[in-house]
């Protein structure tokens, strides 16, 4: 009952700020969908496919979502082949025992019906869903802590599909004066 409490909380929360930031959007775009006009987007020639390789999680943080896409699309080759869930806090809610079977229920419909063989995770310092790299109180401690938690991640997934092959990164933000995106491969 408690787990169910903080999930209804959660969604009127949640519910409050995006129906105003919705209802208030002054974009100068125009409303392509008035008057139930339909839209219609080429796909992909594999579309019509049932399957694919890899299911990517990240976090949903904005700082680092071009830079995802770039380096899932061109620096790992996925392109067009690959599932992507994007949960606030990454991997913190997958080895945290309170929010981990929402996850694993998510994961598990990817899996069987995608026919999944790899999983990629990707977290990124100065993580919201952890407080920030000023709640870890070092740099050492933040990095220490991720490295851990994307570890014990892998373990929790190769436990409950033990033929996937599950491969983690930390991306962090530079602080130069064009911001980049750096990507670190976990063993």
């Amino acid at each position: 009952m408690n787990k169910n409490w903080k999930f209804v909380c959660l969604g009127i929360i949640l519910s409050f700020i995006i129906s105003p930031g919705c209802a208030y959007n002054k974009s100068s775009l125009p409303d392509l969908l008035v008057d139930n006009q339909q839209i219609a987007i080429t796909a992909n020639p594999d579309a019509a496919r049932n399957d694919c390789d890899t299911l990517v999680i990240t976090c949903i943080d904005y700082r680092f979502a071009i830079a995802n896409q770039e380096f899932i699309n061109n620096t790992l080759g996925l392109k067009d082949n690959y599932d992507h869930i994007s949960i606030p806090g990454s991997i913190y809610n997958l080895v945290n025992p309170e929010t981990r079977d929402l996850l694993f229920s998510k994961f598990s419909l990817s899996v069987s019906l995608h026919l999944i063989k790899r999983i990629v995770i990707i977290s990124h310092k100065d993580c919201g869903g952890y407080g920030g790299s000023v709640s870890f109180g070092s740099e050492i401690a933040e990095y220490e802590t991720l490295c851990t938690d994307l570890r014990n991640a892998r373990e929790l997934l190769i436990e409950r599909y033990p033929t996937l092959e599950v491969d983690l990164f930390i991306e962090s933000l530079t602080t130069e004066e064009k911001p980049k995106v750096r990507f670190e491969k976990i063993p």
